[in-house]
C-alpha cells in the first residue's frame, strides 16, 4: 500500500498532499500532465497509461457532530431514490445471476444512501455497507433502519475482524472515486472468502464518448475541456480515475479474484461491468 502510506505521513505531518507523478495504478514515478482542466489537471502515466486527476479526498479528516441530515438533504435524496432504484434493482439481478443471497453475508463499499444493502435484505441476504459521508449514513439509518459503517474498507475495523469473512463484496460506481483504488480494491479482496464473489461497475474509459472527449481537447489545443470535465471532477468525492478494459482486468486479477462473467443486464456501453471470483487457496 505505498500510495496510502506515503499520503499518510504526509497527512500526520500537515502535509495533505500526494505526487502525482508516483502512478497511482502501477506506481512508478512515470506520470504527468495530459490535460489541464478546470481545477484539476488530468495525469497519463507513461508506463501504462492510467488516467487520473491530481485531487485526494481528505478521509483523514474527523467526523463533523451533530445531525447533516436536513429537510432540504433529505427531499434532495429522496428524489433520487426511484432513479437509483432501477440501476440498483439491475445490480441485484446481476448478483442473483451468480449468487443465491439468503443467508449469505454481503458487503457494499460506497453504498451511499443505503439502498443497495436494503435490496439485499429483502432477499434474506445479512447485508453491511460502507459510506464515508455523514449524511449518507444518516439518511440510511432513518429510511432503511440500516446502520451503516464510517471505517474505510482499509482500515484495522475490517481488516482485523472480516479477512475472507464476507459471501459477496460490491463496489458499485465506486473505484472510480477513492483515492486509491489499487489499495481499495486489494483491501475489499482481502474480505472475500475463497470461492465468493465480488462485483462491480465504473466507467469505462475504452468508451466512445471517452475519446470524443480526447478528440475536443487535442483538436481544440485545451480551449474545449467541458466534455472531459462531465468525467471527472475536482468536487469532493468525484470521480478520480477512470479505467480501460485491460487495466481493471489486471487490477482486479492482481488483487487474488479473477473475471468469471460480465453483466447482461446492463445496456450502457460506457460502463465495465464485472463479476469475479476469489481464488481459492
Amino acid at each position: 500500500m505505498v500510495h496510502v502510506y506515503v499520503y499518510i505521513a504526509l497527512k500526520n505531518r500537515g502535509m495533505s498532499v500526494y505526487d502525482f507523478n508516483r502512478c497511482k495504478l502501477c506506481g512508478k514515478n512515470s506520470a504527468t500532465v495530459k490535460y489541464q482542466l478546470k481545477q484539476m489537471a488530468l495525469y497519463a502515466c507513461a508506463s501504462c497509461d492510467f488516467h487520473y486527476i491530481d485531487v485526494l479526498d481528505d478521509l483523514l479528516a474527523e467526523q463533523p457532530e451533530g445531525s447533516l441530515l436536513t429537510e432540504r438533504a433529505r427531499t434532495f435524496i429522496e428524489s433520487k431514490l426511484p432513479q437509483n432504484s432501477i440501476q440498483h434493482k439491475k445490480n441485484l439481478q446481476f448478483v442473483q445471476a451468480y449468487v443465491a443471497p439468503a443467508g449469505k453475508h454481503c458487503l457494499d463499499i460506497g453504498c451511499g444512501a443505503g439502498l443497495f444493502p436494503s435490496l439485499l435484505q429483502q432477499t434474506g441476504a445479512v447485508a453491511r455497507g460502507i459510506e464515508p459521508q455523514q449524511i449518507f449514513r444518516e439518511f440510511s439509518l432513518e429510511k432503511f433502519q440500516l446502520s451503516i459503517n464510517h471505517q474505510l474498507i482499509d482500515d484495522h475495523y475490517w481488516q482485523k475482524s472480516y479477512a475472507e469473512y464476507f459471501d459477496v463484496v460490491t463496489l458499485w460506481d465506486t473505484l472510480e472515486h477513492v483515492n486509491f483504488p489499487v489499495e481499495t480494491l486489494t483491501a475489499a479482496c482481502r474480505l472475500i472468502k475463497p470461492g465468493g464473489h465480488l462485483f462491480l461497475d465504473t466507467p469505462s474509459r475504452d468508451s466512445f464518448f471517452y475519446r470524443v472527449s480526447e478528440w475536443a481537447y487535442r483538436l481544440s489545443r485545451g480551449s474545449k475541456p467541458l466534455l472531459l470535465n462531465s468525467l471527472y471532477s475536482a468536487k469532493p468525492y468525484g470521480h478520480k480515475q477512470i479505467f480501460t478494459t485491460a487495466q481493471l482486468t489486471a487490477l482486479v486479477e492482481n488483487s487474488g479474484v479473477t473475471i468469471v462473467g460480465r453483466s447482461s443486464f446492463h445496456r450502457s456501453r460506457n460502463k465495465l461491468v464485472i463479476v469475479c471470483r476469489k481464488n481459492r487457496a
